[in-house]
């Protein structure tokens, strides 16, 4: 439908059941040109000529006539819209009798509806001239918000204006907890139309865009910002995950936090501990915010690295983040990274009567991936610094002792490459480190011996139980994969005869907890502290029989 700027036209186009809305260019005429109607007659009523009086002869009196039609009257007896009766004219030709509202637009066509209402309701003064631009015909608002700079998305709002693509306008009223909205629109059917209905995502009265001019109720369509500076320590009883407050323009309500993908925890402040986190194992957190309006943050995601944290005093030597504090019985050995990337190095600190000695390895030392990397104490009096090392998208198990007694580093042993596991859990055992992952829904492990690396089978016979409380556990001689299945408490045995045993259960409606190792086995302590059960996994010599302990305390 043409601009109010295009040539006249002598005939009149026929209207679609929704007509297009037309404004009105600025040097048409303002209302006040409308014919005077006599007092006590609706505006918009012409005057009739004047008569000659006839002899005392009385007539019925005719009622009113209104010239507009029913849909401005409405609008004007319900929400007090100025024009009543608005001349059904040919919007698209300014000499066909159409009138202007004073706003810049004609009376009874949805702009000056809409108009009237953002003025009326939300206090701005709206015209065709708003912000310093020509808002023209329905069809160009969307694209004159945008140069204004005026939000125009597809978030619904009290307030807003309901904009479509085929040139209408519609003005949003409320906005329903169902996802529906209630409008009011004019001239929906070419002849100053008005209707107050609801309308639903996917109706042909929904609309495409809604511009925010300056909403009744706020909406809040921004999402916030990321947390800051994530990170992840072992604790005592759990891991605890800090990040800085996020930032959002009308604040934020509070963060969600998973541990490797799976939510573990709604939380109104930054900072959190994880209770049900088991030692030894490596954790990835990511934390996203989220306010009022359901907006969400990009993931902040940190990485719990295995080993203690060194103090600072003794960590000095090493890169920044790197050194961890290795228990080796009685005495405590601090390991780290040195050199950097193209000299990768590692060195250990052990104390001595003379002070602290630092033994640096002798020769370059690939630092792995960062996320399998750390510093195991082996039960044969060495620290071994153990990682993975990809090569063409292939993983292998590496370990490379550090020899207390000697003071002396020795030479890596690498297992062969293989599809990597989702994430690699170290462990000491009596025949070496382990490395202990899952493939899917089951558990494997890779063993370091005498004679090189040794990988069983997985752990098929083992049901997967709660993602949430995998581990594996240290036993007295092997590796225990522990989780929670059906509220008991499950562990299968790595053994020494190089296989997996049958689960072991233990308990009733057992809560989900941390995994520890206890002095028969590994142990399930409740999130609360308050409860505990113990697995006893340990075989006696030579007798495959397993023994169940339950104890709560």
């Amino acid at each position: 439908m043409p601009s109010p700027s295009a040539p006249r036209r002598t005939a009149r186009p026929v209207l679609a059941l929704v007509a297009a809305c037309v404004t009105l260019a600025a040097l048409v005429l303002p209302s006040t040109a409308v014919l005077a109607a006599p007092p006590n007659t609706p505006p918009g009523t012409p005057s009739a000529p004047d008569k000659p009086a006839e002899d005392n002869q009385e007539k019925p009196e005719k009622p009113e006539v209104w010239t507009g039609y029913p849909g401005t009257n409405t609008a004007h007896d319900t929400y007090g819209y100025p024009w009543p009766a608005a001349p059904d004219c040919n919007e698209a030709s300014i000499g066909s009798g159409c009138v202007n509202d004073g706003l810049g637009f004609f009376q009874g066509q949805c702009t000056s509806w809409v108009a009237y209402r953002v003025s009326q309701r939300n206090g701005v003064a709206f015209s065709n001239w708003y912000a310093g631009r020509h808002w023209g015909n329905a069809s160009e608002w969307a694209k004159v918000a945008k140069g204004a700079k005026i939000a125009a998305n597809k978030v619904p709002a009290p307030g807003a204006i309901g904009w479509y693509a085929r040139g209408h306008v519609s003005y949003v009223e409320s906005v329903n907890t169902d996802g529906s909205v209630v409008i009011s629109e004019m001239n929906t059917d070419g002849h100053n139309g008005f209707v107050v209905h609801t309308v639903y995502p996917g109706d042909s009265s929904w609309p495409d865009k809604f511009i925010h001019v300056a909403d009744v109720v706020p909406v809040d369509y921004t999402a916030p910002e990321a947390p800051g500076d994530p990170s992840a320590r072992s604790v005592k009883g759990g891991v605890r995950v800090d990040w800085s407050k996020s930032a959002d323009d009308l604040g934020t309500t509070g963060y969600t936090v998973r541990r490797d993908g799976i939510v573990v925890a709604e939380t109104a402040r930054p900072g959190w501990t994880d209770r049900r986190a088991s030692a030894g194992q490596p954790y990835s957190y990511s934390v996203t915010a989220h306010d009022a309006a359901g907006n969400v943050s990009a993931a902040a995601t940190t990485r719990l690295a295995l080993g203690t944290r060194a103090p600072a005093r003794l960590a000095a030597p090493y890169l920044k983040g790197t050194a961890v504090s290795v228990a080796m019985g009685d005495a405590t050995v601090v390991c780290g990274l040195r050199g950097g990337p193209r000299d990768q190095r590692v060195g250990c600190t052990r104390r001595t009567p003379r002070g602290p000695e630092l033994v640096r390895a002798g020769r370059e030392v690939g630092w792995g991936t960062e996320t399998s990397r750390t510093f195991v104490a082996g039960r044969d009096g060495k620290v071994w610094f153990c990682r993975d090392v990809a090569a063409g998208g292939r993983s292998a198990h590496a370990c490379l002792p550090f020899d207390l007694a000697t003071r002396s580093w020795g030479f890596d042993r690498r297992d062969r490459y293989r599809p990597a596991l989702d994430r690699v859990t170290w462990l000491a055992t009596t025949n070496g480190p382990a490395a202990c992952g899952a493939t899917g829904d089951r558990a494997t492990c890779s063993v370091m011996g005498q004679q090189g690396w040794h990988t069983p089978k997985r752990a098929d016979r083992a049901l997967p139980g709660d993602p949430l409380s995998r581990a594996f556990v240290p036993t007295r001689d092997g590796v225990a994969f522990c989780r929670v299945v059906s509220a008991r408490a499950a562990c299968a045995e790595l053994g020494t005869r190089g296989g997996w045993d049958k689960d072991v259960l233990a308990g009733r409606d057992v809560a989900h907890g941390r995994w520890v190792t206890g002095e028969t086995g590994p142990e399930l302590v409740a999130a609360t502290g308050r409860g505990r059960v113990a697995v006893e996994v340990d075989p006696a010599p030579r007798t495959p029989k397993r023994t169940l302990v339950h104890r709560l305390s």
